[in-house]
């Protein structure tokens, strides 16, 4: 869905829940969760936002991972649109 000033919500701006921070770290090596982390801690930390663009929020593989990813971040509290 895209809103106003053409930002791309993602899961209906993050109203909807397809899986918990919890479930992605279940994913990697414990030591790829941590350096992962200690890097989105440091965004925050430091009030670094994220803006991605492109021509469209729909289509091809950039598109549908863009939205995995956008859902990542956000549930690791980093400030990102797309």
């Amino acid at each position: 869905m895209v809103k106003v000033r053409n930002e791309v919500l993602v899961d209906t701006a993050h109203q909807s829940e397809l899986a918990t921070i919890r479930d992605y770290e279940t994913t990697v090596h414990p030591n790829t969760w941590k350096a992962t982390m200690i890097f989105a801690d440091s965004l925050k930390q430091h009030g670094k936002k994220i803006a991605f663009f492109n021509s469209t929020p729909q289509g091809g593989g950039v598109a549908l991972m863009r939205h995995a990813l956008i859902r990542f971040l956000h549930l690791a509290g980093v400030d990102c649109k797309w």
